[in-house]
């Protein structure tokens, strides 16, 4: 992660002298777009730069700038956590610099590829974050980037939840409930690539849903399959993963036993 002065003020018109190089241009009026440049100029540091300018202004008024700001306010209360970027500058509304970090997604690398130390730190990046207040909210493979070195960092904060250190009432079980999202979030990534590291409590997270709240949804889109006669095949491609390694576990037990038992 660099450290980026913050003494000098990024504006939107300072932006707009810059040579901006874009990195990820918005598919769509709902998406930001993503450019690199270097700031401050002439110090070999780049910082990241989400503008929704080109969206439609009524969706940045309802949507955009709200999660804009949710974003910048997760970065600001994750600040000097290793594996989050480091907030720059909040440009305008619609527009916020974070530190450029390097690596690719870790959908890039394909099932299986990811090591068990990387899925460590991806899971004590999570348990860090939690201890701070703050939820990620959409936790996958996309939204981890990992370096050569198999360091992490964790992007895209648009639907975070900060609640703080100290959380009582409705507002802990908000946060008890999208917590239990990222844990669930982390589960999916061991199975998808290092199954024999989850834990009892992961497969209940899996098998169950993550929280009573995704449960809830989960039932609610079974009876609508049901009534629609169309079923949503990919969502169950993780679980059908997990239960078929505790089916080869059962195997590999039960030949060891068999095994022993002949002995």
């Amino acid at each position: 992660m660099q450290n980026v002065k913050r003494d000098a003020k990024l504006t939107r018109r300072r932006l707009a002298t810059l040579p901006l190089r874009s990195i990820h241009r918005a598919r769509n009026w709902s998406k930001a777009d993503v450019s690199v440049v270097e700031w401050p100029l002439d110090s070999g540091k780049l910082v990241v730069v989400k503008d929704l300018k080109r969206s439609p202004l009524w969706f940045r008024v309802l949507a955009g700038r709200h999660f804009l700001r949710r974003e910048w306010i997760a970065l600001r209360a994750l600040r000097g956590l290793e594996s989050v970027p480091e907030p720059i500058a909040r440009i305008d509304a619609d527009a916020i610099a974070i530190a450029h970090c390097a690596g690719q997604p870790a959908t890039a690398l394909g099932d299986g590829s990811l090591s068990p130390a990387v899925l460590q730190r991806v899971e004590a990046l999570v348990s860090k974050l939690h201890a701070r207040g703050v939820v990620h909210c959409d936790l996958h493979g996309d939204n981890i980037l990992i370096d050569e070195y198999g360091q992490i960092t964790l992007i895209d904060w648009a639907t975070a939840g900060v609640f703080g250190s100290s959380v009582r009432g409705a507002k802990k079980w908000t946060f008890d409930e999208w917590a239990a999202l990222d844990d669930r979030a982390v589960a999916k990534l061991k199975v998808r690539h290092a199954p024999h590291l989850i834990s009892l409590h992961e497969r209940d997270i899996l098998l169950n849903g993550g929280s009573r709240a995704y449960r809830t949804i989960k039932s609610l889109r079974r009876v609508r399959e049901k009534l629609s006669g169309k079923q949503d095949v990919g969502r169950f491609d993780v679980v059908e993963k997990l239960a078929a390694h505790l089916q080869n576990e059962d195997v590999v037990k039960g030949n060891s036993s068999s095994k022993s038992g002949s002995n």
